[in-house]
């Protein structure tokens, strides 16, 4: 479809007239998206976003008595993964007629709870968090509130707030398992801040665990780092992981900021990657494949978490139902920066992974 300029009256008949549907269908598809097959809502989205239209916000807020904002809590925007799951969560609330505040928060989800009043009390309707919900009090206000609620990022089974994300936890063991069958005995991992992140937490145990399965658990190393200065986090951690661990032959680091710093630092110590160390990232944002080597990663659905869970809170505003979870995959993109390695320990004889 040819992109149109923008009218000044564009109006819902003429939305519905350009996709061929009625001007019911189209309320529908903007207020009421459950009762619209998802073949014409995404027909309708387009059409709109084409011809640059939008509900009127203003007007029907003062029609129903609401204010059309959703809240949004991020742990940063300082990262390409959470910057695609905020993009595309508004885009759809936007095509809605929604308005989204977005705050950033840090990433330790014990201290949520003012964050979340902010927004809340500045009139939103419904709230998009990160991770679990760890800290009673906020779990209080919620349960208090009643308002739609969803959590991202991490998939979760929590029946007050359910989450639409995936398992960090079975990410990070398929990362270590590749890298077993590879011949890897030795490993570390370069971890990000722990306390109140159970995003972090669930990769560490996927990394603990899979290694003590293995036979592997007295050849497992963890480096903790914060996100400040990331790009010199992971370099620090390289360095750390070379002098106290010379016999680690893979690191697997939980952002692939961790892991692009850390294949520098591989360099300036005269290591090769992957030849003498293996890299594996996670995330996969945008420049894994134009640095050298290209990075293995694990690839995070972070555009379809934003549009899903922006989809589940319009539901939930329009028709009042419950938010409905979702558990999306992700998957390991094998690249340049990991191989077998030049030194295999002959040490420990693990068991065969499945």
């Amino acid at each position: 479809m040819n992109r149109q300029k923008a009218k000044p009256n564009i109006n819902v008949f003429d939305v519905a007239k350009a996709a061929g549907v009625s001007v019911a269908t189209v309320s529908r598809a903007f207020n009421i998206p459950n009762r619209v097959s998802a073949v014409s809502r995404e027909k309708v989205l387009a059409v709109a976003k084409e011809l640059g239209y939008s509900p009127d916000p203003a007007a029907k807020a003062l029609r129903l008595r609401k204010s059309f904002i959703i809240g949004a809590v991020i742990p940063s925007l300082d990262y390409s993964m959470f910057a695609r799951l905020t993009h595309a969560f508004e885009e759809q609330l936007t095509l809605a007629g929604y308005s989204v505040f977005v705050v950033t928060n840090g990433f330790d989800n014990r201290n949520m709870l003012d964050a979340v009043k902010r927004i809340v009390e500045r009139g939103a309707e419904a709230l998009l968090l990160v991770g679990k919900m760890v800290d009673p009090k906020l779990q209080s206000y919620l349960a208090d509130k009643q308002i739609p609620c969803v959590t991202t990022y991490s998939y979760n089974d929590d029946d007050l707030v359910p989450s639409i994300g995936f398992d960090n936890f079975a990410a990070t063991r398929q990362a270590v398992e590749f890298l077993i069958r590879l011949g890897h005995r030795e490993m570390a991992m370069i971890a990000g801040p722990l306390q109140g992140n159970d995003r972090q937490q669930a990769r560490l145990s996927g990394f603990e665990k899979t290694m003590q399965a293995q036979g592997l658990g007295d050849k497992a190393h963890v480096i903790e780092k914060s996100y400040g200065s990331a790009t010199h986090q992971g370099a620090d951690a390289m360095r750390q992981i070379h002098h106290e661990f010379p016999d680690v032959t893979a690191v697997v680091c939980n952002a692939d900021v961790f892991a692009l710093s850390a294949i520098a630092e591989c360099r300036r110590l005269g290591l090769r990657v992957p030849e003498d160390m293996s890299v594996v990232g996670f995330d996969d944002d945008d420049y894994t494949t134009i640095f050298s080597p290209a990075l293995t990663t694990i690839a995070v659905p972070a555009a379809e978490m934003g549009r899903l869970a922006a989809r589940s809170l319009i539901g939930a505003l329009t028709h009042g139902g419950k938010v409905t979870p979702a558990r999306l995959d992700t998957q390991l993109i094998v690249r340049e920066s990991t191989s077998v390695p030049r030194i295999a320990c002959t040490s420990t004889t693990p068991k065969a992974v499945a």
